[in-house]
């Protein structure tokens, strides 16, 4: 579906209290200045001056958290995506393991 390139990510925002694909509700913890989302896809990372490649942190299914302004948006197939760099992400979300 999408192909970012370099240091890109494709998220899709979730609204407050949204439900993941696994079924994990995620409560109302976005400032008001950031927002989270799902991350869609992820580009292959940045080119070093080496020319190698940057490993990227993010993979496809992770929640994460970003800034309300500076990403892109896109429309695509009636929903809306947003184009970030990974740099730009504050935080991936992980659920906490209970070793009950």
């Amino acid at each position: 579906m999408f192909n970012p390139i370099g240091e890109k990510i494709i998220v899709k925002s979730l609204s407050s209290n949204e439900q993941t694909e696994g079924g994990v509700i995620l409560p109302d913890i976005a400032q008001e200045d950031s927002t989270r989302g799902v991350v869609v896809a992820v580009g292959p990372g940045a080119v070093m001056i080496d020319g190698s490649r940057c490993d990227m942190q993010t993979k496809v299914g992770d929640i994460v958290v970003y800034p309300k302004f500076g990403a892109k948006k896109l429309e695509y197939k009636g929903d809306e995506y947003l184009i970030l760099k990974e740099i730009d992400i504050l935080t991936i979300l992980t659920e906490e393991k209970n070793d009950e």
